[in-house]
């Protein structure tokens, strides 16, 4: 017979020395190993929109939808059918410049972005799997699932060649004069440099503007939306730049060529 400390003892080192096995997860099911980049460029080839979901560790509301809202089986399939899901934990150095450049100051924070890149939907708080489900699916039509040309910018020379006829027109902000003044000159905290070109006050008007500068210009147009002062805006920027110099002479470029005035953020 063992006696009770041995019995405690051998438990105890029986646990240590026992192999580790490792199950599939709804981490291993749903997101993709690939980084930001290569999920752009596979999104706008297959016409699937990006699915960014920021965690960390230490982040109990995270950990509760790990277990329920990701393990679901409507969530995983219409993510793996329809959408090129990544996971950012923030304390990894990528997904700290990552969560910087999107702006994200909570956890979870849900951010989906149609094929062309443009953000439709930026989620704060910790959801149910019925909640998501209807997310991805009011997400999951065909304006939002493109397949388009994808280009990378490298250089203001890039820029199409131009005349002022085919300038894009500004379509009729809704914010008053003095707030697209406070918000165009507002800075924002990025790794990376790009002109911001304009901010509005309804998606379809920021949309308007993102195709007519598509249309007008090959570096690449994204679109962020924020709240503010209980508002939601959406700012649109062109360009992304290294330096702040190169973009400054983007900016020059654009204004000397085009007659279109920006700010570099």
């Amino acid at each position: 017979m063992l006696n009770k400390k041995f019995k405690i003892v051998f438990c105890f080192w029986a646990i240590i020395m026992t192999p580790v096995f490792t199950f599939a997860t709804s981490k291993d099911v749903l997101f993709s190993s690939m980084n930001i980049k290569e999920a752009r460029q596979k999104a706008s080839q297959e016409g699937k929109l990006i699915f960014l979901d920021f965690h960390a560790q230490w982040c109990s509301p995270c950990t509760w939808m790990e277990k329920t809202t990701f393990t679901d089986e409507g969530v995983i399939k219409i993510l793996q059918e329809d959408f090129i899901a990544l996971k950012i934990d923030i304390d990894h150095k990528e997904g700290y410049e990552i969560k910087n450049q999107y702006d994200v100051k909570y956890l979870p924070t849900i951010l989906i972005f149609n094929s062309e890149g443009i953000m439709v939907e930026r989620i704060e708080k910790t959801v149910t799997p019925r909640t998501l489900k209807d997310l991805l699916s009011r997400h999951n039509e065909p304006n939002n699932k493109k397949i388009v040309k994808h280009t990378i910018n490298s250089s203001p020379t890039q820029t199409k060649s131009v005349t002022s006829d085919s300038v894009p027109d500004l379509p009729e902000m809704s914010l008053t004069e003095d707030e697209t003044k406070e918000y165009l000159s507002e800075p924002l905290n990025k790794k990376i440099y790009k002109l911001q070109l304009g901010v509005f006050g309804k998606y379809e008007l920021a949309d308007a503007f993102v195709q007519k500068l598509n249309n007008t210009f090959l570096e690449p147009v994204t679109v962020k939306n924020e709240m503010k002062n209980g508002k939601m805006i959406f700012r649109v920027f062109l360009g992304q730049f290294e330096t702040q110099e190169e973009a400054e002479v983007f900016k020059k470029q654009i204004f000397d060529e085009n007659q279109l005035d920006s700010i570099v953020n």
